[in-house]
């Protein structure tokens, strides 16, 4: 077909949405931009920009906030302390209902259990030593005696 030069211009917009449709029909299909984007080069080249990029994120001065805060995630510091929190939560409530019929002994830890053990000489000193304290006061005396009084009745010394 020879080019007239009215040929064009008449049908511009004809041939404008023929090129586009061909272009995304034929020539960019998602399987053509899978087989550039999705090989060993491209995702080798993804992992040292991503690596670039934390480490200059790192290495800045600017807080967890203003970093989310310059991607585009405002408040990201309330709402990443609220998905936390809330993971958090998610596993303490899985790890009551798994452990709510066990045992203390059956929960703890040996080595923690020892630790705990080992540790009671010094609270009791701490706790003595608080106390004794706290009744330095008169009247907290007097609290004092009439507890002992009352436990003593009760058969506890």
């Amino acid at each position: 077909m020879p080019l007239t030069p009215g040929l064009i211009p008449k049908r511009q917009d004809e041939l404008a949405k023929q090129l586009g449709k061909l272009v995304v029909d034929h020539l960019i299909t998602p399987g053509r931009i899978q087989s550039k984007v999705i090989n060993d080069a491209s995702i080798q080249n993804m992992k040292i920009f991503v690596q670039a990029e934390v480490k200059k994120a790192l290495s800045t001065q600017k807080s967890t906030a203003q970093l989310l805060d310059q991607l585009g995630m405002k408040n990201s510091s309330f709402t990443l302390e609220q998905r936390l929190q809330t993971f958090i939560l998610g596993k303490y409530e899985i790890w009551s209902e798994e452990n709510m019929s066990k045992s203390l002994k059956d929960t703890v830890p040996p080595h923690l259990q020892q630790k705990a053990l080992d540790s009671i000489p010094a609270l009791s000193h701490f706790i003595v030593k608080k106390g004794k304290e706290y009744f330095t006061v008169r009247k907290a005396n007097a609290i004092l005696k009439t507890c002992w009084m009352i436990f003593s009745r009760n058969g506890v010394s």
